[in-house]
């Protein structure tokens, strides 16, 4: 049983919002822990297929995440640590953290083209929702 979605989702909704915060953070969690159960069980298709859909996915996510935490002009410190996390909760390497780190820093700068990165991610996924379902709920977080 998968529930660390749902632990951090409530915990950071509690503190963010209280108890309210708590059932969204844990149901957002929730929605977490399922996208990564069916994210094992995709066919990605062939490995050079797997290759650039994962790249999409990682440029997406990261670069996007920045996009997102510059858009109210400040990037908070509980920003940057969701960032973190969800590098920790994706196990990526030291080498891929820093590519991660790289993509957040290009995704919070002016004239940074988040539409084209969108663009790739959606022609790269195809119909693999699951893919699209799991990049939105970590943009939410």
């Amino acid at each position: 049983m998968n529930w660390w979605g749902k632990l951090i989702g409530g915990v950071l909704g509690f503190a963010l919002v209280g108890p309210l915060g708590a059932l969204l953070g844990a149901a957002l969690g929730h929605s977490l822990d399922k996208g990564i159960k069916g994210l094992e069980s995709v066919n990605l298709g062939s490995g050079q297929d797997q290759e650039r859909i994962q790249l999409a996915f990682f440029t997406a996510t990261f670069s996007i995440m920045g996009r997102v935490a510059k858009a109210d002009g400040i990037v908070s410190e509980t920003e940057i640590e969701i960032a973190r996390q969800t590098m920790g909760k994706m196990q990526l390497s030291e080498e891929q953290k820093k590519a991660a780190i790289n993509l957040f820093n290009q995704g919070k700068e002016a004239g940074f083209d988040y539409l084209s990165v969108i663009d790739q991610l959606k022609h790269e996924c195809g119909r693999k929702t699951n893919l699209l379902r799991m990049f939105m709920e970590i943009q939410l977080s």
